[in-house]
């Protein structure tokens, strides 16, 4: 038997599935007109699929989330996040078996390219998400080729996801699939002003936005389903600052009292002068189950529908909105409407909303309204701690993992 390679169909980032086999004959000329035969064929159905909306021969279609996604520098490397999410509308469930990236510089040249598939016990592929494509359905793919060195002109990616349907097998490194979907995207540089941290003393990134951060990890197909526009994710790029001593360590005593944490209480300040847009401080705070759970109160839930707990949102002049989420009640020292001043008191840390221990969760949207699109945010002038060194930083990002503190006082 002879397979026929791939047929792929760009429109955009729409593909229809290809199919096709055909017995060779003996003789030269027949296996001449039987390939052509299988060609026009296949164009003929791939003719017919386009035109038949019945979902006979389903359609996939690929949207960044963001549309053009920022390029974030730590450093001189450079950091993308985005989803990538993936709709088809016909009948057959696909798998996906491999996620290919090149990247293009401005004139056409390849610069890279990189390949994720199913070689490997687990494969890395699995890290992406959940890779069953449902008939009608939209898949989320946290997008895995994140970081460039400063070299990469990254300004265009072409992907190419390629999938095969449920039932049918396929080599850990895939040729040929069922059906191949590709899209280009765009990102953009993006340079914002920077914040002050809005903590003193040492402070621990317990999470950030990297690629496996929980921030990162927030599924949009159902905002997506609902509406596309509304497929925005405020948390692209969030923090989860705590206090901490030198040696890492988060709490202590007994970490089912919330008063052991180290960040519990600690004060907040605004990271840039603004106007607060929203202010709440009469949720009531968490407790931990003996096994270490959190456990919102009942009565919370009419309050604080979004589990944001006591909070305070800032619009700073560029119009960015900053976040400062899970605040102690009648902490906060600000009312919506009143100007604040970059180093400001605003509260303290508490253990209200959708918060598993004390901290300070912080992000900045382009918008008031929830969901808006999260955006990087850089600080300025801090230290970041490396054992026993100690690096200034004028201008920067910060990501999970990192021990920082700011390094002038107050910060303006």
């Amino acid at each position: 038997m002879y397979e026929f390679p791939a047929v792929r169909v760009a429109c955009g980032a729409r593909i229809e599935p290809h199919k096709g086999r055909v017995a060779l004959r003996e003789t030269v000329a027949s296996r001449l007109s039987v390939l052509l035969f299988g060609w026009l064929l296949q164009l003929a159905t791939i003719s017919s699929a386009q035109s038949q909306p019945n979902g006979r021969a389903p359609e996939i279609a690929i949207t960044p989330a963001p549309g053009r996604p920022f390029i974030e520098m730590r450093g001189d490397q450079q950091h993308i996040n985005f989803d990538l999410l993936v709709r088809t509308g016909g009948q057959r469930v696909y798998r996906l078996v491999c996620i290919r990236l090149r990247v293009y510089d401005r004139s056409g040249g390849l610069e890279i390219e990189r390949e994720l598939n199913e070689n490997g016990k687990p494969p890395a592929l699995d890290m992406v998400g959940d890779r069953l494509l449902q008939p009608g359905s939209v898949m989320d793919i946290y997008q895995p080729f994140d970081s460039f060195g400063p070299e990469v002109d990254a300004s265009m990616m072409r992907f190419e996801l390629l999938f095969m349907e449920q039932e049918h097998a396929a080599p850990p490194v895939v040729i040929n699939a069922d059906a191949i979907a590709m899209i280009e995207v765009h990102p953009r540089s993006y340079s914002p002003t920077a914040y002050c941290l809005p903590l003193h003393g040492l402070i621990l990134v317990h999470d950030g936005h990297d690629f496996y951060s929980h921030h990162r990890r927030y599924g949009l197909a159902n905002r997506f389903e609902v509406h596309p526009s509304s497929a925005v994710s405020a948390n692209l790029y969030a923090y989860d600052f705590m206090a901490a001593t030198p040696d890492g360590a988060l709490f202590r005593g007994d970490a089912t009292k919330k008063e052991s944490w180290l960040a519990y209480g600690t004060m907040i300040f605004a990271p840039a002068s603004g106007q607060v847009v929203d202010a709440v401080s009469d949720v009531p705070e968490n407790t931990f189950a003996v096994n270490g759970d959190a456990q919102v109160p009942s009565t919370t839930g009419s309050k604080d529908p979004m589990g944001f707990g006591n909070h305070v949102t800032i619009r700073h002049e560029d119009g960015r909105v900053s976040w400062l989420l899970h605040m102690q009640p009648n902490s906060v020292q600000v009312k919506a409407g009143d100007q604040v001043k970059a180093g400001q008191f605003l509260g303290r840390i508490g253990f209200s909303g959708d918060s598993l221990f004390p901290h300070l969760h912080f992000n900045v949207t382009d918008g008031a309204m929830y969901p808006s699109q999260g955006v990087p945010s850089y600080f300025k002038h801090f230290v970041r701690i490396l054992g026993r060194r100690k690096v200034s930083i004028v201008f920067g990002q910060v990501d999970t993992g990192d021990l920082i503190m700011d390094a002038t006082r107050p910060c303006r």
